[in-house]
């Protein structure tokens, strides 16, 4: 029977890019800067504004009063995105302030994730990826004043290779995916370790996590409506060691709205954890307190995600389109950072991987969420201002070059 859990919030969002790019790029840059030229201002302060009055603010709060109330036992743990801290620090900085409250409280520990939430770790270069995530390192050490000691990859992306990277980089533990195909029979609710490297796994059990972050309000669900002691007793009927338990933030209040129960579900949640023994741990507290049982063995060819049924790169490079505007996002790379100027911010927000996961032409269930996370209306839109940001960033560079 389990008696331990490890949860992860993960909190981003992305620069969303303006729509009507094209008129500008007609119009000239006219010396406006280039991230106000392609990035929407306007709609980024109003989504951040929103989703932290749905869910930053009530869900924190909750979880401050809830912890420090059972202080010790339910302890969690947040990733977040150097951008998602970015907008929050600009446009709601009181939810900044919430957050340090958990983390110097220490009920809540910091893992890393790479800052720009990209798809750089699945580059053949791996510079980028290593500073991006040591980007996020510094932000974190200056915004909460701790030193970071897990990771998590931009969607739990995961393989051999980018765990010998961040295990080389000092992270002891690493979250990722539970993939039935990588486990083969094993349960996803141990310990596990990479063929040839430091770090310890820590498996998302998606089936436990996928109940609440996708199924809690779904009324044709079998086991709807879902209930903290029901879900409680379905954690600790589980076989293995520790249930981890990951997903998005914005579920609480945002992707399900307060009137649905969903922090009533949460706070209840923590609160029978109490009284049935069971402990919510760090990430650091888990792999301290297990040693693996197994290797966990993902060359980069089986590359793993937590991302769609196939919980692989298919959500964002699974299409031609998206395969044409990675690659030539990924070319400017040598090119730009060697210049050492702003044009490198602009390319780096230009590599979050939601603007890849917008373009999707998948079908029936991945196909509704992808579609449900659209801000312009189709993935041709989708494609089509990616693509007319890159000619932008491309035209800047090739001034820049030319004034040489």
């Amino acid at each position: 029977m389990v008696k331990y859990v490890v949860i992860l919030f993960e909190v981003h969002q992305p620069y969303r890019l303006k729509t009507d790019l094209v008129r500008g790029l007609i119009r000239g840059f006219s010396g406006r800067g280039l991230k106000d030229l392609i990035f929407d201002e306007g709609l980024n302060s109003t989504v951040i504004k929103k989703v932290s009055s749905r869910c930053y603010i009530p869900t924190t709060k909750l979880l401050i009063e809830t912890l420090k109330s059972v202080r010790g036992s339910v302890k969690i743990n947040f990733s977040f995105s150097g951008v998602v801290l970015e907008q929050l620090m600009k446009y709601v900085p009181e939810v900044i302030e919430l957050f340090k409250d958990l983390i110097n409280s220490e009920l809540a520990e910091v893992v890393v994730e790479p800052y720009y939430h990209s798809l750089t770790s699945v580059y053949e270069d791996p510079r980028e990826f290593i500073n991006q995530v040591n980007l996020q390192v510094g932000l974190i050490k200056e915004l909460f004043g701790v030193v970071p000691k897990a990771f998590v990859n931009t969607e739990m992306i995961y393989n051999n290779t980018i765990a010998s990277i961040v295990g080389d980089l000092g992270f002891k533990a690493v979250f990722t995916e539970g993939v039935e195909r990588v486990l083969k029979g094993r349960s996803p609710n141990h310990i596990y370790s990479p063929p040839t490297t430091t770090p310890y796994l820590l498996l998302r059990n998606y089936r436990l996590s996928d109940d609440v972050a996708f199924r809690f309000t779904n009324r044709s669900w079998d086991q709807y409506p879902l209930f903290a002691d029901k879900y409680l007793d379905w954690i600790m009927r589980s076989p293995g060691d520790l249930v981890v338990l990951a997903m998005d933030y914005e579920t609480f209040g945002e992707h399900h709205s307060v009137e649905s129960g969903i922090l009533d579900f949460l706070k209840y949640l923590m609160m029978f954890m109490v009284k049935n023994g069971v402990e919510a741990l760090t990430a650091s507290e888990a792999v301290k307190l297990f040693k693996p049982v197994d290797v966990y063995d993902v060359p980069p060819e089986n590359t793993i995600s937590w991302a769609d049924v196939e919980k692989d790169l298919s959500a964002w490079l699974g299409c031609e389109e998206q395969l044409t505007v990675f690659n030539r996002h990924k070319s400017l790379w040598g090119v730009i950072n060697e210049l050492d100027n702003d044009l490198i911010e602009v390319w780096r927000c230009l590599s979050t991987s939601d603007h890849y996961y917008y373009i999707s032409s998948k079908g029936e269930s991945s196909g509704e969420v992808h579609r449900y996370f659209l801000p312009y209306g189709s993935r041709t839109n989708a494609y089509c201002i990616l693509n007319t940001a890159l000619t932008i960033l491309e035209l800047r560079l090739l001034g820049l070059l030319n004034s040489w």
